[in-house]
């Protein structure tokens, strides 16, 4: 059972957004997913209290680092395939690495000069956390809020940033787009917001599917759909 780990230490880079989308994109390819929020705002509670919360997947809150284990002990009870925690949006939230053991740490960051410096800041974060463990985490930059069309020099300028630092990133990038903001106005899944009309749908599902087939590459695990797209072509 793969344990993710979505961490920033700068509110605002999608963290909380990029969780969601890799629970819904397991759980359409048939996995169960455990979505712990240790978010002091609730946001995946709050999605989760939306109608037409996917079958597959399951929320359980865990307001203060504290209930990091509690949650988790609720979460395994549901015997899911995976489990994703999203973390408050600072340093503080890293102190979720005492409580469990995770496979993959990501950490999301937009297209900008303040989030390249905050995600280089968690990945020193991870990667002292992985120390005081005795053993190495593994930790990806996820680029997120990317135009669909364009690609500003800004992009190339922080990727150009992570690598000089010898910071990796995942090969899919999420795009900026219309449906992913719908999620947490409509609650559940792509279906539900076909339903209610939402534009782009089918190029988010095509986002979506890439963005999950770069986390099971890495993590070695068999792809189901078409593998990941490099970050400059994804969506």
């Amino acid at each position: 059972m793969p344990n993710v780990a979505f961490i920033s230490p700068k509110g605002g880079a999608g963290k909380t957004t990029a969780a969601l989308l890799l629970a819904l994109g397991l759980a359409a390819r048939g996995a169960r997913v455990a979505l712990i929020d240790s978010d002091p705002n609730k946001p995946l509670v709050r999605w989760a209290g939306l109608p037409g919360l996917p079958a597959g997947i399951s929320v359980h809150a865990a307001p203060t680092v504290q209930d990091i284990r509690d949650a988790a002990q609720e979460a395994r009870r549901r015997q899911p395939d995976w489990t994703i925690v999203d973390t408050e949006g600072s340093v503080r939230g890293a102190m979720v690495f005492a409580a469990l053991r995770f496979d993959l740490v990501v950490t999301p960051l937009t297209a900008s000069q303040l989030d390249a410096v905050e995600a280089i800041k968690g990945s020193e974060l991870v990667a002292s956390f992985g120390k005081r463990a005795g053993s190495s985490l593994l930790h990806r930059c996820l680029l997120t809020r990317v135009p669909a069309a364009l690609r500003p020099r800004s992009l190339k300028a922080v990727v150009d940033q992570l690598r000089g630092r010898e910071i990796d990133i995942l090969p899919a990038a999420l795009i900026e787009k219309e449906a992913f903001r719908a999620l947490f106005e409509l609650g559940g899944g792509l279906e539900r917001l076909e339903a209610h009309g939402v534009s782009g749908v089918p190029a988010a599902r095509r986002n979506i599917e890439a963005y999950v087939d770069s986390v099971l590459d890495l993590l070695a695990r068999p792809a189901v759909s078409e593998p990941a797209a490099a970050y400059c072509r994804a969506g």
